[in-house]
């Protein structure tokens, strides 16, 4: 046995913290700015994991306290979304369910009721601004109305009710006025996020690593259009003045300088940004089909939950190879310059610290 392959045989397996289990991609809205429709070109797996499946695959991943995001799409969408919250209670993890709440919104007690940690509701404006941006009259008042309900007394104990608020051509420049909208509502939180999209230059190396390094093409669409109209400019004040109200509830992802937000907001500006993507390492994601992915922006497959089983597939060589490729552009890929998650190592430059593959 060479040294190489004794210290690859004696690397213990990665444990994933994060779940983040995609259950649906159906969605009734049709939001202008949505990343998965405007810049996948992949094929949805087909097919939806059962509720059995589901099930097995939760208790496959007992062991450890892990932090479950589930989402889509629109989970709500699926009936069996409570029991399956109540499934990852019983087995003491954490529970967080992404919602629009644009479908049967009344089964939200029902989560909360099964236990649910947090409640996170994806919500872009004062009401016209976020009935214009989905595309449905009343989404707006439908959400207030939930979020009177939990936080009617007695109100909801250990539960969090967090605003997810993309920033986008609509909102960009009335971005306090949304603020106040959001915050009138009651949330523990309010994240806003940058604009996620993919230019055409990213895309075009992003294609060129895929098909060199992983035998592949890279799946995805230029979606840049989507940042048209958008004054980094005037952004940038709006944020500030939402800063200086000093809301402890308020964050953004990222935090961003002024010369930054002309640069992410510019499609011909080369974006390089801080830090090392850790998702790859810490965090498993799954599609509906029960397929493993990169991550959702990506739609890299990389194996299948149900025939692999989900730590079987998140240390398999496939996925070796794609973290092999990430590391060998220092923690993110091109089209990754785009892209607001915070599930990396901010601000790290020390080789040193950088996960193996």
């Amino acid at each position: 046995m060479t040294a190489l392959s004794a210290k690859t045989k004696s690397r213990r397996p990665l444990d994933p913290q994060y779940i983040t289990l995609d259950i649906t991609y159906r969605c009734p809205l049709a939001c202008r700015f949505c990343f998965m429709a405007k810049s996948s070109a992949a094929a949805k797996p087909a097919g939806e994991m059962t509720p059995r499946q589901l099930a097995r695959l939760v208790d496959s991943l007992a062991g450890k306290r892990r932090k479950f995001y589930i989402s889509g799409g629109e989970p709500l969408l699926r009936p069996d979304l409570p029991a399956l919250v109540k499934r990852i209670k019983a087995a003491g993890h954490y529970c967080r369910v992404i919602t629009s709440l644009s479908h049967a919104p009344a089964s939200v007690e029902k989560l909360f009721a099964a236990g649910l940690d947090e409640l996170t509701v994806s919500v872009h404006g004062t009401p016209a601004i976020h009935d214009a941006c989905v595309g449905r009259p009343g989404a707006f008042a439908k959400i207030a109305q939930v979020c009177a309900r939990l936080n009617a007394p007695p109100r909801r104990a250990s539960s969090r009710l967090v605003f997810w608020c993309t920033v986008n051509k609509a909102n960009h420049a009335r971005l306090h006025s949304v603020y106040k909208a959001l915050a009138a509502l009651g949330p523990d939180a309010i994240a806003f996020h940058h604009l996620d999209f993919i230019t055409a230059r990213d895309l075009a190396e992003t294609a060129g690593i895929f098909k060199s390094e992983l035998g592949c093409a890279a799946n995805l669409k230029v979606s840049q259009d989507l940042a048209r109209g958008i004054s980094a400019r005037r952004l940038y004040a709006q944020i500030h003045k939402i800063k200086a109200e000093k809301d402890p509830r308020v964050r953004f992802d990222l935090e961003l300088s002024a010369g930054e937000m002309r640069k992410w907001y510019d499609p011909a500006s080369r974006l390089s940004k801080k830090g090392f993507c850790m998702s790859p390492w810490n965090g498993v994601w799954i599609a509906p089909s029960g397929e493993i992915v990169s991550c959702q922006p990506l739609g890299h497959r990389l194996g299948s939950a149900l025939k692999d089983g989900c730590l079987g597939a998140f240390n398999s060589p496939a996925y070796a190879g794609f973290r092999k490729a990430l590391l060998r552009r220092g923690g993110f890929l091109p089209t990754c310059s785009r892209c607001g998650r915070t599930a990396y190592m901010s601000g790290s430059r020390d080789t040193s610290r950088r996960p193996a593959p």
